[in-house]
């Protein structure tokens, strides 16, 4: 449907309404008309009549023509009608020719109105040139001035009414665009408004429901009441605790505390003095006092025109977030066993007490601290007693440090620790004094016994000592320089302090070049092996050690107490291990086809024996070489047992399955449990020579390799002793039932080559 204000829908209405009306009002003049045309005789009239009716009738219910159409047809009926009556009725239906330009005004516009007006006219003239239109007595057709005359007053009457309706209607058409225009511009800005309130209600709906706290504060505030907030949402309410009517009006510093950052705090002030956005990490408070930490983004609002009217500020709650990070921080800085630093936070704070003795802020130590035999407590008494041991040593050196104000404390991985000393002296002499003094009491502190779980423990440590500052010192020097120095504490006998030297960097880089060295001493043959007999009291060999010498490329002998423990430090230990298994397999084939066949004993490093394939291992070289598993003796060492018993037991067992016989090498100076050692499938004991040296004259010395005997022979064990250099001590050892001795009073340890020779000259001689 066409709107109210379309000028074109309000003429198609009047010409439906006026076609009906005009049907109506024809039908009913035209009975009467008829009628009386008949009486006079006016045939013609008549014949008008009809035809205007019949087509009128057409168009009345020809309603699929279009409109131009069918007015167009209804002014040309009403053309005909007023010609008709001029010709029949006289120059009175003169008045029927402003018909068709009026319509055509109203109906069609001011074009099609003058091209009607124009049409009537030369109608009137062409009437009144016929005749049909009298002027005055003038004969029909006798003068054309009186023709044109009415010709030209009807076109001047009519143009008056034609032009006069045309342009009402124009601007009536003017007018209903415009108001048309104007209804369509409000309801467009209705449809505007309603949008943007409905924006506004869902904005309102979704600020306040944020998880975010949002605020409005104003710029027209007081010294008093700076930016006065005008605005909270629901989460603010939910999270501060603070009432909506409680904030309202009061200034956005309100949260600010007691605990907050002075410099943050004035940092926000000073960007909201110049109208710049502002974001913070800040301590507010809660209604109920409680400290919170939130993150603010102030940011100011400009009306269209650019002038600043309000602040916003979105504020969320990073209390969770700040938690994370302390707790991320204290993983990176902190060992979670002792809550002390650990080595990163130890190297950062060496970097800063090495610039501070470097800037002449006073000399400085590093304390390296490393337990005594803590690995015995932890493997023997599990983890959990380790880790409380750890602890309580932990808490014992933080306690001293705080009563001795020292810096810092790190634990740097297992029973490591590290202690620094600033400013304990003004000269290298004050400060290594001052250090020694430090470390002795640390030393004391814990070397007193540690109770866990109603058990007591032995913690004592050796501890070195570095100074600082040297030239070019950094704080990976510093940590290996007081590394090196708790070393040389623990070689000394353990229990003890020493200070760095530089002489000690020169022990640890020959340390290092031998440990370089020794990785390729296999292929360059600098390794051999050597056997020393083991005899009877007569000096018969019963059987031999296989014991490794290294002979350097320039000639030097390297002790084995020098390269063994760097090998096992290293994890050389195992492939030289492999490769002297091999070699005692060798050895005894040579030995047997020169006619002695003893068993050898060969030592295995717990390294060595703990690797998954050793069994397989054996076996391998055993079938490789042929060698009778019966013929190898494996000597183990008592600290094998410390670490996975059982796992170490089952591999003996599997050993045993196939022949090979094992001994426990320096029996009585480890961890001796007998309970193991009875599920263990031993074939003999070999006393340490420290037992043996000062026998029989040391009285315990004498009982405690009696106490070994005789627990040997009730385990139905063989015995070997090591070290016996005497006489009397061979004397004693076979009058108290030991069979096997091993020492230089029978034999040396000598290259293969050299004992077969030496046995054959023993048999030629006693053959002789």
């Amino acid at each position: 449907m066409a709107p109210l204000t379309d000028i074109a829908h309000w003429r198609t209405h009047i010409f439906s309404r006026l076609l009906s009306i005009v049907l109506v009002l024809g039908v009913g003049t035209a009975i009467p008309s008829i009628v009386l045309a008949a009486e006079e005789g006016l045939w013609a009239l008549i014949a008008v009549d009809l035809v205007a009716i019949g087509w009128l009738l057409a168009v009345w219910r020809l309603r699929n023509w279009t409109y131009h159409t069918r007015v167009l047809h209804f002014i040309a009926i009403v053309f005909l009608v007023s010609t008709g009556m001029i010709v029949n009725v006289g120059p009175v239906a003169q008045i029927y020719m402003i018909g068709p330009p009026v319509f055509a005004a109203v109906l069609l516009g001011r074009r099609q109105a003058l091209s009607a007006l124009g049409i009537s006219t030369v109608l009137i003239l062409l009437l009144s040139l016929e005749g049909e239109l009298k002027t005055g007595h003038a004969a029909a057709g006798a003068a054309l001035l009186p023709s044109w005359t009415i010709a030209l007053n009807f076109f001047f009457i009519g143009a008056l009414i034609t032009v006069s309706c045309s342009t009402l209607l124009q601007k009536l058409e003017s007018s209903l665009g415009h108001l048309h225009g104007v209804a369509q511009s409000l309801e467009e800005g209705k449809d505007a408004l309603h949008s943007l309130n409905a924006e506004l209600r869902l904005t309102a709906a979704a600020v306040a429901q944020l998880n975010d706290m949002v605020l409005i504060a104003g710029t027209d505030g007081t010294p008093e009441v700076p930016w006065p907030i005008i605005f909270a949402n629901d989460a603010f309410v939910r999270r501060t605790g603070f009432a909506r009517e409680a904030v309202l009006g009061r200034s956005m510093l309100m949260f600010s505390g007691a605990g907050s950052d002075p410099a943050v705090v004035a940092g926000l002030v000073e960007a909201m003095g110049r109208g710049e956005t502002a974001s913070a990490e800040v301590l507010t408070y809660t209604a109920s006092g409680a400290p919170a930490w939130t993150e603010i983004e102030i940011v100011p609002f400009r009306d269209e025109a650019g002038v600043h009217t309000h602040w916003v500020v979105v504020a969320r709650d990073i209390g969770e977030r700040k938690k994370a990070a302390t707790a991320i921080h204290r993983l990176a800085y902190y060992d979670v066993l002792t809550e002390l630093p650990n080595r990163r936070y130890l190297l950062e704070r060496l970097d800063a007490l090495l610039l501070e003795a470097q800037s002449g802020q006073g000399w400085g130590a590093v304390v390296f601290i490393d337990l005594d035999h803590f690995k015995y407590v932890n493997d023997a008494r599990g983890h959990a007693t380790g880790d409380a041991l750890l602890r309580t040593v932990a808490a014992r050196l933080s306690t001293l440090m705080q009563e001795e104000k020292g810096d810092s404390v790190a634990r740097i991985g297992g029973d490591e620790f590290v202690v620094l000393l600033p400013r304990i002296g003004h000269d290298h002499e004050s400060a290594r004094q001052a250090a020694l003094l430090h470390a002795e009491r640390l030393r004391d502190a814990l070397s007193n016994a540690v109770e866990v779980d109603g058990n007591r423990y032995n913690a004592s440590a050796s501890l070195g000592v570095t100074l600082l500052p040297h030239p070019g010192q950094s704080a990976a020097d510093l940590l290996r320089e007081a590394d090196t120095a708790m070393y040389h504490a623990k070689a000394r006998g353990r229990n003890g302090v020493a200070l760095f030297e530089a002489s000690m960097r020169t022990e640890s880089e020959q340390r290092l070049t031998l440990e370089r060295d020794l990785a390729g001493a296999i292929e360059r043959g600098e390794l051999q092996m050597h056997l020393q007999l083991q005899c009877d009291i007569d000096g018969t060999p019963t059987g031999a050690e296989m014991l490794m010498r290294w002979q350097r490329a320039d000639g030097r002998f390297v002790p084995p107490d020098v390269f063994i423990p760097i090998a096992e430090a290293s994890g050389l230990i195992v492939p030289l291990g492999e490769w002297a298994l091999h070699q005692a397999c060798l050895s005894w084939l040579r030995l047997n086809e020169a006619g002695y066949p003893l068993p050898l004993s060969v030592n295995v490093s717990p390294m060595q024996f703990s690797q998954t394939d050793f069994v397989a291992q054996v076996r391998a070289v055993l079938e490789q070489t042929g060698v009778p598993a019966g013929q190898l003796i494996l000597e183990l060492t008592e600290g094998l047992l410390i670490k996975d018993r059982e796992a170490t037991i089952a591999r003996m067992h599997a050993l045993a399955a196939i022949g090979i016989r094992f001994s426990i090498d320096d029996f009585g100076t480890g961890y001796s449990n007998l309970g193991y050692l009875k599920r263990m499938p031993l074939y003999e004991l070999k006393i340490d020579k420290s037992f043996i040296r000062d026998t029989p004259d040391d009285a315990d010395g004498a009982a405690i390799v009696r106490s070994i005997l005789a627990m040997a022979a009730h385990l139905r064990l063989r015995v070997v002793a090591e070290g016996v250099e005497t006489r009397t001590q061979a004397d004693f050892l076979s009058a108290n039932g030991c069979p096997t001795m091993q020492g230089y009073l029978f034999a040396r340890p000598q290259p293969l080559a050299q004992v077969i020779a030496a046995l054959q000259d023993a048999t030629s001689t006693h053959q002789a």
